[in-house]
Parts: structure tokens; sequence; C-alpha cells
């Protein structure tokens, strides 16, 4: 199905019906106002009967009339930008399947069907630059909706936007946009306080908003604050990478993976702000999924070192196929694992785990002895962490060489994960000073990380070189192997000449 992509970056302004067109030309930056276009469009709006995709300001329309007709799908990219998705106008009820994949996570099997209708009388105006480049759209739009959910209500407004063009940069469009909302402040338009048509429409059925914090942490407020604000931007990032990885898409299960297991670190380290038995079976459930996440993952990171290995080899020494053979092996395990993934994703277990996430995190189960002082409490936290750090070390030290050793050293790597996660979700209470232990135990991690990544490297090189049918093949085996056990070296004498600042490091008073 052709679709398109794009992010758009915009701004809306409630304007009564008698307020005056804005002088365009008088925006910093236009050189000239086209002509105006009028269309009259339809949109039918869909969404589940408790507005899931709403709650995460997600919108699913499809409409009709205007240069755009067809299914939009709008998905939250940062503040003020949105990423939105086309595609064909299709049959009228039916969702196209590549858009359906992008909203699972949310809507959870729950059925999809109309909750709005919205009538636009639209007249529209390109604005360019002096040199003829489009910088941006101004549209002035008279709105008719008509919800259907509730008995269903009727509501009328008048709403003006400015859109930018495709292409501009940042810090060019903030500034555009930014004298493009004085000039309509004089006119009489106000910056509109809904973010989207379909918000207008509902009016306080409107649901709060999901995975974007609750409110401002203070130092000697409640603990869990910070807490609970980390795991909801956590949460809305493993929502949205799960349509990314239903559409298979270049490291979506990396980035899935990676913000399960933050969720799970934070929840454990965490842990005693809760009450127990809510964090343990999340817990049970986030490390379930990593797993399965994680067999993908793991052989897409040793396919990808072993693939380089072999290159960097003379041709002579690499006695037979072993890179076209590699690959069938690796793309075997890979799809296997790829559609364990699709089939978890696709389970009642997994969207259930998602239901208890959002309850966990909409009416958390604090600890009845926890009191406030988000300060003190959360030090105590991350200084536990690194002091978990520290012991592990010095466990990994008196550990002899072979793969005890590396599983030592992997130990390490996962407390200094742990005091990461721990430390980036308190920056907002302790500033700078979390940063740089989050920083320096992301070294180390980083570092442990190319040692684990070399010990699973070797393990199954000698897997494949004592084969039975090896043959010759087992020279270049040993090679390899040869060459990743100097390199698990020169990263162990990397960790021990820098690792030491992550393993000092402590939040302060």
């Amino acid at each position: 199905m052709a679709q398109s992509t794009s992010v758009e970056a915009e701004q809306k302004f409630d304007a009564d019906a008698s307020t005056p067109l804005p002088e365009l030309h008088r925006i910093d930056g236009v050189g000239k106002v086209g002509e105006p276009a009028t269309h009259q469009l339809e949109a039918v709006y869909f969404d589940t009967q408790n507005l899931a995709l709403a709650g995460r300001r997600i919108t699913l329309r499809r409409r009709t009339g205007g240069p755009d007709a067809g299914w939009h799908l709008k998905l939250p990219h940062s503040p003020g930008k949105r990423t939105e998705i086309h595609a064909p106008l299709g049959q009228p009820e039916t969702v196209p399947p590549d858009l359906m994949s992008r909203i699972l996570a949310y809507t959870r099997g729950h059925a999809v069907s109309a909750v709005a209708t919205l009538t636009t009388e639209r007249t529209s105006y390109q604005l360019y630059q002096s040199d003829g480049g489009r910088l941006a759209q101004f549209v002035d739009d008279h709105v008719h909706a008509l919800v259907s959910l509730d008995d269903g209500h009727a509501h009328s407004w008048r709403e003006w936007e400015v859109e930018l063009a495709p292409g501009h940069d940042d810090a060019a469009g903030d500034k555009f946009l930014d004298a493009a909302a004085a000039l309509l402040a004089k006119t009489g338009a106000n910056p509109s306080e809904r973010t989207s048509k379909l918000a207008t429409a509902f009016g306080d059925l409107w649901p709060a908003a999901k995975g974007t914090g609750r409110e401002m942490p203070q130092r000697k407020g409640p603990a869990v604050v910070p807490v609970l604000n980390y795991l909801d931007m956590q949460v809305a990032r493993l929502l949205l990478q799960d349509s990314h990885v239903r559409l298979e898409r270049e490291d979506s299960v990396h980035q899935m993976r990676s913000a399960t297991r933050r969720i799970r670190s934070v929840l454990h380290s965490y842990r005693k702000l809760f009450k127990p038995y809510p964090v343990a079976e999340l817990e049970l459930g986030l490390k379930s999924l990593a797993k399965t996440l994680g067999r993908y993952r793991d052989a897409e990171v040793l396919h990808e070192r072993l693939t380089k290995s072999l290159d960097e080899l003379p041709g002579k020494l690499v006695l037979g196929p072993l890179k076209n053979q590699l690959d069938e092996r690796m793309k075997v395990r890979k799809d296997t694992s790829l559609s364990a993934i699709h089939a978890r994703l696709n389970s009642p277990r997994y969207f259930r785990l998602l239901d208890e996430l959002e309850a966990f995190l909409e009416a958390p189960p604090v600890a009845p002895s926890v009191t406030p002082g988000a300060r003190k409490a959360t030090r105590k936290f991350v200084n536990k962490a690194a002091k978990r750090l520290a012991k592990r070390h010095d466990a990994a030290l008196g550990t002899a060489v072979g793969p005890a050793r590396d599983k030592a050293f992997h130990d390490v790597r996962k407390a200094a994960k742990k005091l990461r996660f721990a430390a980036a979700a308190v920056e907002s209470i302790h500033g700078k000073r979390a940063a740089k232990l989050s920083d320096a135990a992301h070294n180390v991690q980083r570092i442990l990380g190319e040692h684990q990544d070399s010990a699973v490297a070797r393990a199954e090189l000698l897997k494949l070189g004592s084969a039975a049918d090896a043959g010759t093949a087992a020279f270049t085996y040993g090679l390899l192997h040869e060459a990743e056990r100097a390199v698990a070296e020169a990263f162990e004498k990397e960790y021990l000449r820098s690792g030491k600042k992550a393993r000092k490091l402590r939040l302060r008073k």
C-alpha cells in the first residue's frame, strides 16, 4: 500500500467568527502570500470506546475533500511536533493494516470505530519566502463537529493554524512560528489550549494525557514523583517502539528492549517506594518480554560481529564459504526469533502487561512507609546501586581467568546498567551530579558490553570450530577465537583503567 510519512510542526489559534484575517505578509520571513484556496473537508475519527488513542495524543482519521484526502495517523514526535502517516482512502470503515500495526500497542485487541465526524470549511494560504521557497501554510477553518460517544453532542467553532512546510530546520522554524504567533495575537486570536480539533470537539470528554509526566519534582516532595515521571516516559517509548518492531524497522528491536530494560531496572532499584507485589509481577513480565526481544537482538549483534571479523581476515586464511554459511545460519536464527517476537506482541499476555504498566502509573501503589524528601531518599537508592557496582567489581577481580571471569564482568556490566538508569531517573532532583554518575556508569556498560559480546562470540566460534563437520574451517574459527580473546583482554584493561570513576562517584548532600 502506498504510504507517506512526515513530521509536522504547527501552532493552532482560537478565533471568533468576527475576527478579521491577519495581514500575513507582515510576518517576519514572509515574502509573498499565495492566493486563497477553499475546500470542504470531512474527517471521520476512529478510536476505541475508552479513547485509548486520544489518551496518548494519537489521532486516526479518514478525510475526504482537499489535496490530502486519505487516512491520516498522527503520532507524538516531540513538543509541538507529530509524525503524520498518510495512506490512500480505501474503504470507509476499514483501517489500513499498516496503520493498524502502528497502534496495536494502544488498542490491544479492542475494536476501533468512528467516534466523531468533523466537517470543515477551510481557506488556506501558502506563505513563501522572498526567494520563492514555500515557508508555511496558514489555514482559516470553520468547523462543525458531531461526537458519537456518550449519547453524542455537536459543537462548532473557528480556528486558525500555521503549519511549517517540510525541510525547515528546528531553530528557523521555531523562530518563524513565534513571529506568526505574535502577529496573530495582535489580530485577536489566542493560542489554542487544545492540541487538536478532536480535542476541541470532545471538550470535557477529552482524556488526560498519558506518558507526559505528572508534576514537577521537588527536592523535599515525594520521592516517587521523579521515578514515576521517568517510568511514564519509558512506557511511552516502549509503546512507540512497538509499532516500529511490528513494521520491522532497523534497530527497533534493540530500542524496544532498551525501554523494557529501563522500566524493569528502575522498578527494581526503587522497589521499596512501592508495595512489593505489583512491582514483582511487573518485573517478571518485563524480564520475559526482554528475553523474547533479546534472542533476536543477540543474534543480530553476533551476526554483525562475526561478519566484520571474517571480512577483516586475509582471504587466504578463510577456509571455505564461511560467510555464506554464517549468513544462512544467522538468518534462520533471526527469522525464528522474529517470529517469536511477533507472536508475543499479538498475545493477550503482552497486552495484559501493558495494561498493568499503565494501571501502575495511573494509580501508583506507593508503600505506606514512604515519606516526603525526594532528594534524600533517592540519593540513598542511587548510592546503593553504586556500592553494588563496586562490590561486583571486587568479585570479578577475584575470579580466575576463563568463563567464570567473563560472567563476573558481565555481572559488573549489569550493575553499571542499573546504576545508570537509577541515576538517570532522578536527574530532575539531583541535576548535574546524577547526570555525571549516569554517564560514568554508561561508559562502564559500553566497555564491558564489548567484553561480553566478545565472550558470546568466542562461545559461538568454539562451538563451530569443534563441530564434527568443521573440517578445515576449524582453522579459521580458531584464528577468530584467538582474535576475540585479544579483544576481550583489551576491553578488560580499558575498564580497569577508566572504570574507577564510576565506582567512586556518589550522590552527595
